[in-house]
């Protein structure tokens, strides 16, 4: 799909840049109350294992860089030709958004970060 609206010209804003919060944080952080709200949407009752594995590997990513997850997450969105749109609740996560400013990831960690997508069925819609 990012291959077809880069040809025709149409422009990409993700739906839930953050994955609700889940490439924000390590899996392993303990949840807070907004956290188990968001586990418990029905949209992410169907995190499956591949979804896991990419959080872990940008987490990973995190620490060989000293960057925050969030950042990862939006920089490869960014490198995708999106334009990612976040819901910031504090000054904190502005200073993260807008820290992306001059990040690259490397064409390895593009690949590293990708390769356990599985793609899934769209959910929602009938």
């Amino acid at each position: 799909m990012i291959k077809f609206c880069k040809e025709t010209g149409v422009g990409i804003i993700p739906w839930s840049p953050l994955y609700r919060g889940l490439l924000a944080r390590p899996l392993d952080e303990p949840d807070t109350v907004r956290g188990k709200m968001v586990r418990s949407h029905p949209v992410f009752k169907h995190t499956i294992g591949s979804d896991e594995a990419i959080i872990k590997r940008v987490s990973e990513t995190v620490a060989a860089k000293c960057w925050k997850m969030s950042q990862v997450a939006l920089m490869w969105l960014v490198q995708k030709g999106a334009i990612p749109i976040t819901g910031i609740s504090s000054v904190d996560r502005v200073d993260d958004a807008v820290g992306i400013r001059g990040k690259v990831l490397t064409d390895e960690e593009l690949k590293y970060l990708e390769e356990p997508y599985q793609a899934k069925a769209i959910s929602g819609h009938s």
